[in-house]
């Protein structure tokens, strides 16, 4: 088991989540067809920066061996074959093809000076019996390209909805991050059978908004229509995420803001705390850093172009906003459903380290509701500095992640040594609650 201790002002390039495998997936890509081809890949300014990632893996096709061996593995989920054509060299997988089976774990930080976290093997019915007792949150942090961790959540809602039906529990709904704001009509009138998958997917405007492969999330949807499970949009709409993008808070009104930040002072404070800036410099900043280095801070998430590229005060705003916003609709929802479960499906980069949505919904609760999180499908790659661990050293062994981050005490100097003293020790961010694995990874 690992421990991370972060201090200051140090950057650590960390591959976190899928989102940024793929953004390293795309700097690599450029810089073998560069070598070898004289040319790199060609993206349309027009396009959204998700957009662009994903018309860079369809680019693979189009690469040597050495640029296929480079990305194999980081697009977890996709069939990437060196001689398909452009339209089908990434293929989602169906997630309501198979069923999923799991194994679970759950870890206990330490923020001793020993500073050994641990993880502990728990049977999946006992699992399910604990969550369906819950009242408030689940965030399930996805790959969001990765079939098998759509598998497990298609697995865990139709569990947990069977558990609380024969316990007589109160109400499960599913938050969607794939889904913004001003659409959530839209998922109402698909669970109620009003229309189709299809128009559904049009509805929501899938295809421009988020862009994963749709097929990807099939089953999730259908499984909550078939089971009258309540369906929450959770993102915020592109219009307004522009907007803070290219100008900051300041750029949205007061009307707006109040839509996404239902408590201001919690929002504002949240983010002060050395344990924050412990979360800022290993999954934040990396992130930033590599937007910066493929060029893609010239462009907001809708596309649009921008006078001068992203500086780090907006990027931060745009990602905190994100994270505010996701936890202010969960909040919503559990406070008009008292007793009630709301199982978010978000990315794991908004989950890990428990400092992104889990934090911030935590704060809003208190002690009224529960605040679990969960990471799917992780490997070493995603909890670990970038470059530190090789493709053939990559495992989904869960005991060798890195299962915590270490903060110092306020007003201790993270920039120096006495950081690293047992004395100085704040204490421990644990990668997540729990961890849920497919049983295919083993």
């Amino acid at each position: 088991m690992k421990t991370a201790t972060m201090g200051g002002k140090l950057r650590i390039l960390s591959n976190i989540t899928v989102f940024h495998r793929l953004l390293l997936l795309v700097a690599l890509l450029v810089v073998v067809l560069v070598l070898e081809n004289g040319d790199a890949l060609s993206l349309d300014p027009k396009m959204s920066r998700r957009s662009a990632l994903q018309q860079s893996l369809a680019s693979v096709s189009g690469a040597s061996t050495s640029a296929i061996a480079i990305a194999g593995g980081l697009a977890s989920g996709w069939k990437i074959e060196p001689t398909a054509t452009a339209a089908h060299a990434a293929t989602p997988l169906l997630a309501s093809q198979k069923s999923s089976t799991l194994s679970a774990y759950q870890v206990f930080p330490d923020a001793t000076p020993a500073r050994n976290p641990k993880i502990k093997s728990i049977a999946e019915d006992k699992l399910i019996r604990c969550l369906s007792k819950k009242s408030g949150a689940l965030w399930m942090g996805e790959h969001h390209n990765a079939e098998r961790d759509h598998l497990l959540q298609v697995d865990v809602i139709r569990k947990l909805h069977a558990s609380k039906r024969n316990k007589g529990g109160q109400e499960l709904a599913v938050g969607l991050e794939q889904v913004q704001v001003q659409f959530q009509p839209v998922l109402d009138a698909y669970v109620n059978g009003e229309i189709s998958t299809d128009e559904m997917r049009t509805g929501v405007e899938w295809n421009k908004r988020w862009t994963w492969p749709f097929e990807g999330y099939r089953g999730v949807f259908e499984l909550a229509r078939d089971l009258k499970i309540p369906l929450i949009a959770l993102n915020v709409d592109s219009e307004d995420m522009s907007r803070v993008e290219a100008g900051g808070f300041s750029n949205l009104s007061p009307e707006k803001r109040g839509k996404y930040i239902l408590d201001p002072e919690g929002f504002a404070s949240f983010a002060k705390p050395g344990r924050y800036k412990c979360y800022v410099e290993y999954v934040i900043l990396p992130s930033y850093d590599l937007h910066e280095k493929l060029g893609l801070l010239q462009y907001t998430m809708t596309g649009e172009k921008l006078e001068q590229p992203m500086n780090f005060k907006k990027f931060f705003s745009g990602h905190i906003l994100w994270d505010e916003a996701m936890a202010s609709r969960a909040y919503r929802w559990t406070e008009e459903n008292p007793g009630g479960l709301l199982v978010g499906l978000v990315g794991a980069n908004h989950v890990t380290y428990r400092s992104g949505i889990p934090g911030r919904y935590d704060r809003m609760v208190g002690n009224s509701r529960d605040c679990v999180s969960m990471i799917l499908n992780p490997s070493l790659i995603d909890t670990r500095p970038s470059g530190s661990i090789s493709m053939a050293q990559n495992t989904y062994d869960p005991n060798r992640l890195t299962l915590q981050l270490m903060y110092s005490k306020e007003g201790v100097d993270a920039t120096t040594d006495a950081r690293f003293k047992d004395e100085n020790i704040g204490g421990s961010l644990p990668l997540a609650d729990y961890i849920l694995t497919s049983k295919s990874n083993s």
